[in-house]
């Protein structure tokens, strides 16, 4: 099954699975042994995408693709952009690389699986138990790891400099709330994956949080062309890449596959124009 129709039959599991957790945590969580569901995956099937979605099926196929494709297609997205920042980065000044954190930089697969695709915001993390684990506690314990494609991709960018011979500036803009303890746990579990200097990790004020996080995360990059030309914008939603009508401040986006999960809005009718260099 290609990364594109995983990532659209993944909507709707979004959309339902939460109303399927309660039944789906009565049955085993992922054991210690494989907390990744990749020792012993489901058989990979053609899945029956018609309209109603059979949820287990669909899950099972998120995971087959997680421990088979998912890494090849995340590096293949990175294949274009290597080419663009090597070629770019000399030709401007104050050159800039945006990030997103999760599913991009970061992986919290360990938790999506054994939360089985559903989100739960509070609550503790306990990866032991069959009890849900929560996104904060989950985020404070910094056990995301690195997506290996994104951090060789980081790390090329560290070999570059700009037309004054100055580094590429790199900077996270991430949708995790901003509260000490958040930002803390957030740079120590992106230093160590590798991910060991960047200019400056934009966290979500609480204030916004009745605001899309595309709002947010356009505003941000708004804030960081005061000084700098974002020659790349990487992120695995449209959320992180779309800016307003007229400007994506990004001269190039690039998005890598995410099926497991979304974040609005959609790609809007008219695309966006830094994807479509």
């Amino acid at each position: 099954m290609s990364a594109s129709m995983l990532g659209t039959i993944g909507k709707f599991l979004c959309a339902a699975v939460v109303l399927a957790s309660s039944a789906l945590f009565t049955a085993s969580s992922a054991s210690a042994e494989d907390a990744s569901g990749c020792q012993n995956p489901p058989a990979k099937k053609v899945l029956d995408t018609r309209w109603p979605i059979n949820i287990g099926l669909l899950a099972d196929q998120l995971v087959v693709y997680r421990c088979t494709d998912y890494v090849k297609d995340v590096a293949d997205a990175f294949v274009d952009a290597r080419t663009w920042v090597q070629q770019r980065a000399p030709q401007v000044e104050k050159a800039a690389v945006v990030f997103d954190i999760d599913e991009t930089s970061l992986s919290n697969w360990e938790v999506l699986y054994h939360n089985h695709f559903a989100y739960f915001g509070d609550g503790a993390c306990d990866l032991s138990v069959t009890a849900p684990c929560g996104e904060r506690e989950w985020d404070l314990s910094a056990r995301a790891v690195a997506l290996q494609p994104t951090l060789e991709f980081f790390r090329l960018i560290k070999t570059l400099s700009d037309k004054n011979g100055d580094r590429i500036a790199i900077f996270f803009v991430t949708g995790r709330y901003e509260d000490p303890s958040e930002r803390i746990a957030t740079q120590w579990n992106l230093r160590k994956e590798g991910y060991d200097s960047w200019e400056r990790l934009y966290m979500r004020p609480k204030s916004t949080s009745n605001d899309p996080v595309s709002k947010y995360k356009t505003d941000s990059r708004k804030d960081i062309e005061k000084k700098r030309t974002i020659i790349a914008n990487v992120g695995d939603q449209y959320s992180d890449l779309i800016g307003d009508p007229d400007n994506d401040y990004a001269e190039r986006c690039f998005k890598i596959p995410n099926p497991f999960y979304f974040i609005g809005p959609p790609l809007p009718d008219a695309g966006l124009k830094c994807l479509s260099h």
